[in-house]
């Protein structure tokens, strides 16, 4: 890397250092970015903008990322282990964050950052464990305390149905109560649907654009009913009204704001389901089974002795229930989506593994086919052009050299075989000769193979014979010439061989 490269990286961190001081995390993170850049293995740059990370306080993964970098680049450095040690720490891994400082201890024993931030992790974890271990004990009294109050519940419940079932009184005070409810219910129904009935405000184009978006607002937003400003009886006409006006107030044109056109296509996706029978059909019976539910759940703990001013607003309740139906649906629907997209790909797999099978068959088919066929029927042809067709003799007893033709393969190499055959034999035949030497010879060391075989006269048939003679060779092979004539020569060529007494 050039000096000028080195100086300008310097002054990035510089500047990078003066904004940290000044609590400029983000700028400060942006110089020691371009000091990177110019300088990749500079362990003090990475340290610098882990501090500045963990400063920023939502970025204390890249805080640890760069400072597991700095050990790489330097590991004999002890800050690049307070960085991580200190990362680890906001990250509430107090075990790992403490053996990494006592990593760096091992370094620098006498480090009093290092000693202190050791100590102050470590108290760190016994508190955490501690708040643990108190919130486990609470969650258990808790439920101590509702197992507790259903038994009484239940208890309760077994006494009132025995009251009931021996009072007939009981009973018809029961049924005109459940009367008097019912017809309550409807006087409410009746008040909501009157102010539900009442003009809409839709507000200004910010409150819509906040509303459509809101944390979580992919799954608010499965209700269309509750994107488009609905009740679930609203007409054509008022499901085009609403949408031509939210429309209006969020379109990415006539809307300033940064995030008007993802709010634009939420209004158009709510809009395109309303506006499709069966999905209509299939969002309102999802609103009317969530606010029975939660009808039928709050007149039985009204029943139970519950006041209605506890059980909080029962539009509140219902726009919940809701939520939590449409969650479920789209929760299922995505489920079945990734369960199918799994099934395909391995049907894929197995079909491109079954075409690569079957191409591979057809191209050693077609390379065998090509080469090894071609090449052994030009040669064999070739052989028998110059050669002539040789014909085979056989003796009295039938004997005949064994052959062999493969239709798939073509012609064996039989001239291979019987070159194995001869060798076998002629290890046969030395073992042979040295009984017989060891037989006769009585103490004394004879001729080699190869100048006992020679001493005979020139004529192959005698050499032969000597073989037949002593039961070297069986004595029909002598009656193949072709076999006779390859013995000879291999004979010929063996090496002194030494016999021992």
């Amino acid at each position: 890397m050039s000096e000028e490269w080195v100086v300008q990286a310097e002054s990035f961190k510089t500047e990078g250092n003066k904004l940290l001081a000044l609590k400029k995390y983000a700028d400060a993170v942006e110089m020691y970015t371009r000091a990177i850049e110019l300088d990749p293995d500079n362990a003090v740059y990475y340290s610098n903008r882990s501090a500045a990370y963990l400063a920023m306080g939502d970025a204390r993964g890249k805080a640890l990322k760069d400072a597991e970098r700095c050990i790489d680049l330097k590991p004999d450095w002890w800050k690049g282990y307070s960085r991580k040690g200190a990362a680890e720490h906001a990250l509430q891994r107090f075990d790992a964050a403490r053996a990494t400082y006592y990593a760096g201890l091992k370094l620098e024993p006498e480090n009093e950052s290092l000693l202190q931030a050791a100590e102050e992790v470590y108290a760190a974890g016994q508190e955490h464990s501690r708040i643990l271990k108190e919130r486990l004990k609470e969650e258990e009294r808790f439920c101590e305390e509702v197992e507790k109050k259903r038994q009484q519940n239940q208890a309760e419940e077994q006494v009132k149905e025995q009251q009931e079932t021996n009072d007939e009184d009981a009973l018809l005070a029961e049924f005109m109560s459940e009367v008097q409810e019912l017809e309550e219910n409807v006087n409410c129904v009746k008040k909501e649907v009157e102010k539900e009935k009442q003009i809409v405000d839709f507000g200004t184009s910010d409150v819509q654009v906040e509303r459509l978006l809101q944390p979580h607002y992919k799954w608010i937003n499965l209700n269309p009913y509750r994107v488009l400003m609905l009740d679930t009886d609203a007409t054509e006409e008022d499901m085009k009204q609403h949408y031509r006006k939210l429309s209006t107030l969020v379109h990415p044109d006539k809307c300033r704001n940064p995030k008007a056109r993802d709010a634009f296509e939420e209004v158009a996706k709510a809009y395109d389901i309303i506006t499709q029978e069966d999905r209509r059909k299939m969002c309102i019976r999802t609103i009317e089974t969530a606010t029975r539910n939660v009808e039928k759940e709050r007149r039985q703990k009204v029943k139970k002795g519950v006041k209605e001013s506890e059980l909080g607003d029962l539009k509140d309740a219902v726009e919940k229930a809701v939520m939590r139906a449409f969650a479920e649906i789209e929760n299922r629907r995505v489920n079945i989506e990734k369960r199918e997209a799994a099934q395909r790909r391995r049907e894929a797999e197995q079909e491109e593994k079954e075409q690569a099978k079957v191409v591979n068959m057809f191209k050693r088919e077609r390379s065998w086919a090509e080469t090894d066929r071609r090449e052994h029927r030009v040669g064999n042809w070739r052989v028998f052009q110059k050669d002539g067709k040789q014909k085979k003799v056989n003796d009295t007893q039938g004997w005949k050299e064994e052959t062999r033709n493969d239709k798939k393969f073509g012609e064996v190499d039989n001239e291979g075989r019987l070159l194995r055959r001869m060798n076998c034999e002629i290890r046969f035949i030395i073992v042979a000769v040295k009984r017989l030497v060891t037989k006769t010879a009585s103490g004394r060391r004879l001729h080699p193979v190869s100048s006992l075989l020679v001493s005979y006269s020139a004529s192959g048939l005698q050499r032969t014979q000597f073989l037949v003679n002593h039961q070297l060779i069986p004595s029909q092979i002598t009656n193949d010439t072709h076999y006779m004539r390859r013995l000879r020569l291999k004979l010929r060529d063996i090496s002194e061989i030494s016999i021992a007494d």
